[in-house]
This record gives C-alpha cells, sequence and structure tokens, in this order.
C-alpha cells in the first residue's frame, strides 16, 4: 500500500490544533516567532509525541503584524535573519525543519542572499521540508539534505507548478471537493501534503482530504 504524510501548520494561535493533531501525521509546529509564544510550542510538542505525531520546527521571520508572510523586495533586516537562525539551531529535538511563509519563498528564490541561513541549515543537517521543482530542491542536493517534498492541497498552482500568490485570484481554495482531488492527485507526486491551520475549516479539510486519501489507497503516516 503507497504511504503519504499528511502534515499541519500548527501552534500560531488557533483553535484547531488538538483536532487536526489527531488527523495528521506529522505537525509543523510555530517556534513561537511569526505566531504564537513558547509555552505554547513546548505544549504543542508534548501533545504532539503524545499522540504519536512526528514534531517539526516551524520556522519564521518574527514578524508577527503579518504572521510572517509578508515580503520585502529590499530584502529583510538581519535581525530577523538571526532569529531565524536562533530557531533553526534551537531544532535538535525536532525531527524535520520546515520555513514559514515569506521565509519560505525567500529560501526558494534567492539562495544568493539567504546562503547564511542555507548554511544554518546544512550545519543541522536536519531534513528539510519544502516545495519541489524550486530552490528548496537544488540547495537540498547541493547540501546533502534529506528533503521532504511537500504538496499544499488548499493553495492553487500555476503552470510551472509554483504556488500562486496570497495576493492573485485563486491563491486559497474553498471547495472541499476541489481540495480532496488536489490532495489526492499531489500524492503521487510528493512525501507530504499540507493543510493550513489558520483556516476556519481546517479540521473540516483535514478530515476530507485524510478520508479522500484513504479511499484511494493510501495509508496515511509519517
Amino acid at each position: 500500500m503507497p504511504t503519504i504524510d499528511l502534515n499541519a501548520d500548527i501552534a500560531e494561535g488557533f483553535p484547531n490544533d488538538q483536532d487536526l493533531l489527531r488527523i495528521i501525521s506529522s505537525a509543523n509546529i510555530c517556534t513561537g516567532h511569526h505566531a504564537g509564544d513558547p509555552d505554547l510550542t513546548s505544549e504543542t510538542v508534548r501533545l504532539a509525541r503524545a499522540l504519536g505525531k512526528r514534531p517539526g520546527a516551524h520556522v519564521g521571520f518574527p514578524d508577527r503584524q503579518s504572521m510572517g508572510r509578508r515580503e520585502l523586495e529590499e530584502g529583510y533586516p538581519m535581525e530577523w535573519i538571526e532569529s531565524v537562525a536562533i530557531q533553526i539551531r534551537a531544532s535538535s529535538n525536532f525531527a524535520y525543519i520546515k520555513p514559514h511563509g515569506a521565509l519560505f519563498h525567500w529560501l526558494a528564490n534567492d539562495p544568493d542572499s539567504s546562503k547564511y541561513l542555507w548554511d544554518v541549515l546544512e550545519e543541522m543537517e536536519k531534513p528539510f521540508m519544502g516545495l519541489p521543482g524550486t530552490g528548496h530542491e537544488v540547495q537540498c542536493r547541493r547540501r546533502g539534505l534529506r528533503m521532504i517534498n511537500e504538496g499544499y492541497c488548499e493553495r492553487g498552482y500555476d503552470s510551472n507548478g509554483m504556488l500562486i500568490p496570497r495576493t492573485s485570484p485563486g491563491a486559497i481554495l474553498h471547495d472541499l471537493d476541489a481540495i480532496c482531488d488536489q490532495a489526492v492527485k499531489l500524492a503521487a507526486k510528493v512525501d507530504s501534503i499540507c493543510v493550513h491551520g489558520d483556516r476556519d475549516d481546517a479540521v473540516q479539510v483535514a478530515s476530507a482530504v485524510r478520508r479522500s486519501l484513504e479511499q484511494a489507497g493510501y495509508q496515511v503516516v509519517a
């Protein structure tokens, strides 16, 4: 039986975490910088392990106003970059590292400017959860990092297989049937499928996606 991992971004201060942890197989746990707080991070790690879920460090820029999603064309402040480096270096108790929001896109699209953080990631030697076909894949291969290829069941993709920017039409999928169809199609191409925990309907989406994957013959497991 083919397997697929189902993950969710949690510990960001939204009320879905406990219900999501009972559905997913891996948890991208916010490290308390782009959202949440250290106590919530620690409690979520404890709960994830108690439920037998794989915990990953969900690291992001400390731009809480935008929840780490604001992209800056002129470059990112050094204190933000150092904050991410601290988060990465503190990830020894996590199974993998996944970048969040603007950091995710910066690491994928600008390997020269983000070289320092890629060096820190290489130093930690943790599996990296990222988007196939981007700089994530190039850098992981170059640096000998295991990459967990991730797909997004409720985000729109363009014709090149890249995520549509959140500010553009079609970036966020809302129809549950379309989300489930996309999840099943992605499962043949990726290692893990993500549900965003800040959606109001995150639990409904995760439940329906898991059910659709299992009906398609996949075992949901980290």
